[in-house]
C-alpha cells in the first residue's frame, strides 16, 4: 500500500500542475467571446453548398455584434467562415456612425465590412460616400476608394479623390489622386478651390487641410500654384510653401513663401517672403511690365480687386507712367519701403519711403534704363 500511494501521490501533484498551468494559460489569453447574433428575419431556412451549411434570411432582417446594428431585406450567412452576405437596403448602426449600402459583406471574426453600390457614412456634421468601402469596426478605420467625397458640414468645407483612408474616431482622413478640397464662403458666392495629388484632413481641434504635389488654389481671378500648401480653416489662411507663385488678374507675384489672407472665404491680402517680386504684365506683346521687388510683399485686396502693393526691406521698383491715356516715362526707385497704388487694375501713384533714390527717365528717353 505504501508502495503504490508513493508512485500515484507525484503523479496525481504532476496532473495538478499541469491542469493548473493549462487553465492560467487559458485565462490569461485575451480571447473575443463576442459572437454575430441573427436577431430577426421574417423568414429563415438553412441548406448546404458545397458542403458548407448555409442559412438563408429573407425579410427584414436583423443582426447584431456587440454595438453594432445590421439591417437589410435579405442575407446569407456562411456558418462555416462566419461571414454575413446583405442585400437589399443594408443600414448598419454603432454609435453615432451609420453605414448605408447596396450589397455588403460583414466578416463576423475581424469585424470588418466590406460594403459597395451607393456606399455612405454619416456621423455628426461629418459624411463620406464612395463606390467602394472596407470599415473595420475594431480600430475605426475606413478605407475608400471610387468617388470618394467627404464633407465637413460645419465648417462647409468638402473633398474629392479617387480613394483614401477615413478614420472617423480621429476625425482625420487621407486621399490621393485627384484630390479636390473646396469650402464654401459665407454668402454661397464664392468658392475656393484647392487641388493636389494627395491631400490630408482634419475634421475637428485644429482644423486644416494638407495638399501636397502639384498643388493649385484657384478663386475667382487668382491662380496659385506650389508643392505643398496648408490651409488653416479656423485662422482662414493658406500657407504656401516650395516655390509658391500666385497670379492675380495681370499680376504676378514669386517667393520662397507665401499666405493667402481670406475674410469669409475671400481673398483679402497676398503675403510674399524671401526674394519676392511682383510683376504686372501691361503688353505681353511688347514685354512690357512693371515691376516691384523686396524681402517681402504683401498685395492688398478688396472687392476682387489689387488696390495696393507693397515692396518692404531693400525695395526696389521699376514703373510705366500713365497721365490719363498717355506715357510719361519710366520710374526706378529704391527705398526701404515702397508702395505702389492702383486704380482699375492700373498704377495710379507710388510712395517712396526711407533711404529713397530713384530716377525718371521721360517718354521720348533713347538710352539705356538702369535698374536701381
Amino acid at each position: 500500500m505504501t508502495f503504490l500511494k508513493n508512485i500515484l501521490w507525484p503523479g496525481i501533484i504532476l496532473v495538478s500542475i499541469l491542469l493548473f498551468r493549462s487553465f492560467s494559460q487559458e485565462v490569461s489569453r485575451p480571447v473575443d467571446i463576442s459572437r454575430l447574433e441573427l436577431l430577426h428575419a421574417d423568414l429563415s431556412r438553412g441548406y448546404l453548398e458545397n458542403g458548407l451549411p448555409l442559412k438563408i434570411l429573407e425579410g427584414n432582417v436583423h443582426a447584431r455584434q456587440d454595438t453594432l446594428e445590421l439591417f437589410c431585406d435579405r442575407a446569407v450567412y456562411d456558418e462555416t467562415n462566419k461571414v454575413l452576405h446583405l442585400m437589399g437596403k443594408i443600414r448598419m448602426y454603432r454609435g453615432r456612425d451609420t453605414l448605408l449600402a447596396r450589397e455588403a459583406r460583414y466578416f463576423e471574426e475581424s469585424k470588418i465590412a466590406v460594403a459597395e453600390g451607393d456606399v455612405r457614412v454619416f456621423r455628426p456634421a461629418q459624411e463620406m460616400k464612395s463606390d467602394y468601402l472596407e470599415y473595420s469596426y475594431k480600430n475605426d478605420h475606413i478605407r475608400a476608394s471610387g468617388n470618394l467625397f467627404l464633407r465637413d458640414r460645419e465648417n462647409q468645407a468638402f473633398i474629392t479623390a479617387e480613394q483614401g483612408e477615413y478614420l472617423p474616431d480621429k476625425n482625420y482622413s487621407y486621399v490621393k489622386e485627384k484630390a479636390h478640397f473646396w469650402r464654401i464662403d459665407s454668402t454661397s458666392s464664392d468658392t475656393i478651390h484647392i487641388y493636389s495629388r494627395q491631400m490630408e484632413y482634419y475634421f475637428a481641434g485644429d482644423r486644416r487641410a494638407i495638399a501636397n504635389d502639384s498643388v493649385r488654389i484657384v478663386q475667382e481671378n487668382l491662380l496659385a500654384t506650389c508643392d505643398s500648401a496648408i490651409y488653416q480653416l479656423d485662422q482662414d489662411i493658406i500657407f504656401l510653401k516650395s516655390g509658391p507663385v500666385a497670379t492675380q488678374e495681370n499680376n504676378k507675384i514669386t517667393g520662397e513663401e507665401m499666405q493667402l489672407v481670406l475674410r469669409e472665404r475671400e481673398l483679402e491680402k497676398i503675403i510674399v517672403t524671401g526674394k519676392a517680386m511682383a510683376v504686372s504684365n501691361l503688353d505681353s506683346l511688347l514685354n512690357k511690365q512693371d515691376r516691384l521687388e523686396g524681402r517681402e510683399i504683401i498685395m492688398f485686396i478688396s472687392d476682387r480687386k489689387l488696390r495696393e502693393i507693397h515692396a518692404i526691406s531693400n525695395a526696389r521698383s521699376y514703373y510705366h507712367l500713365k497721365e490719363k491715356t498717355e506715357d510719361r516715362g519710366i520710374n526706378v526707385a529704391s527705398a526701404d519701403t515702397i508702395k505702389a497704388f492702383l486704380q482699375e487694375n492700373e498704377l495710379d501713384s507710388i510712395a517712396v519711403i526711407g533711404g529713397a533714390q530713384g530716377t525718371y527717365y521721360p517718354q521720348d528717353y533713347k538710352g539705356k534704363i538702369l535698374q536701381e
